[in-house]
């Protein structure tokens, strides 16, 4: 991770902690959006994804929007890799926010892997080992997709 990824992983996590601690989330969105046009400006942008997934997954109760500013510039990686690396941190600690983006994933039908990610939110809806605000949230998302 290079220095300045580095310094944008840290300045996010300060305005989280902020946000947790004021109880306003736009202690955090309002600033992730300059800090998502400084990624935008970076040269090799995508190497910030991994770090925005294991940010995510340190902290999976902050409202990181809808896709907000940081699932927006991920998924401008879309068709470029972003997939593999959300799928990366679903497995390793699925949360609300990265199951949003998955059914944000399982919207694409044209998509050649459209039935594996849906498979997997099925699997998620099932898995009685995860917590069950992310069960409730999976079963939501699969009943919705079987539904239409």
């Amino acid at each position: 991770m290079t220095t300045q990824i580095e310094t944008i992983i840290t300045n996010l996590e300060q305005y989280i902690q902020k946000a947790y601690e004021t109880g306003d989330e736009y202690e955090f969105i309002d600033l992730a959006y300059e800090i998502c046009d400084e990624l935008e400006a970076m040269e090799d942008n995508f190497n910030a994804i991994e770090p925005l997934f294991e940010l995510i997954e340190r902290s999976p109760d902050i409202d990181y929007g809808c896709p907000g500013p940081l699932g927006s510039f991920m998924e401008n990686h879309y068709k470029n890799g972003y997939e593999e690396l959300l799928l990366k941190s679903i497995e390793r600690k699925p949360t609300e926010y990265t199951l949003f983006l998955l059914h944000r994933l399982i919207n694409d039908k044209n998509n050649s892997e459209h039935q594996k990610y849906l498979d997997l939110m099925k699997s998620i809806s099932l898995n009685t080992a995860y917590p069950q605000n992310i069960i409730d949230n999976a079963k939501d998302s699969f009943t919705y997709f079987e539904q239409i």
